[in-house]
């Protein structure tokens, strides 16, 4: 870019700011590499969607996400990073995708929102890590129980 070029970018009103920083990277005699124009994620968006996707799946239809969830899901955020050790993004992500897996199935069947969540945390991670993978009343299925009464009835007989 030449110093006219670099002028009439200058004082052109419709001169983007990426055509200005070149022009005053130009001047300056360094080279300028543009931005690409994909944003990368933020943790509140990852959590988000992450959060959306596990409500979709589980109750089949879409979450209705109003300003109070994104109070709660901020304070959620908040949260995690005070238990996790080494609170980097991927661990945060990690950590919350992992509180939605186990989140016990009371929560799940009947409380499954962001601010319900958010209000009941201590009793959810309590309840997490005192039962382990078993994280609700309602956790066995149909089919697990059947199966150990059948086992039961043979072992006895």
């Amino acid at each position: 870019m030449n110093r006219d070029q670099q002028l009439k970018t200058l004082n052109s009103p419709k001169a983007s700011k990426e055509q200005l920083r070149e022009a005053l990277a130009c001047a300056l005699g360094v080279t300028y590499e543009r931005q690409s124009k994909e944003k990368e994620k933020t943790l509140f968006a990852l959590c988000r969607d992450t959060f959306l996707e596990a409500y979709k799946e589980h109750a089949g239809i879409d979450y209705s996400f109003v300003a109070k969830d994104g109070v709660a899901l901020s304070s959620l955020i908040t949260k995690l990073k005070g238990i996790i050790q080494f609170p980097t993004d991927t661990a945060i992500i990690a950590t919350f995708r992992l509180l939605l897996l186990k989140l016990p199935e009371w929560y799940k069947q009947n409380a499954f929102s962001l601010t319900r969540i958010n209000g009941s945390f201590n009793e959810i991670v309590a309840s997490i890590k005192q039962n382990g993978d078993k994280t609700g009343i309602t956790d066995d299925s149909l089919e697990s129980k059947l199966a150990r009464r059948a086992n039961a009835r043979r072992s006895n007989t």
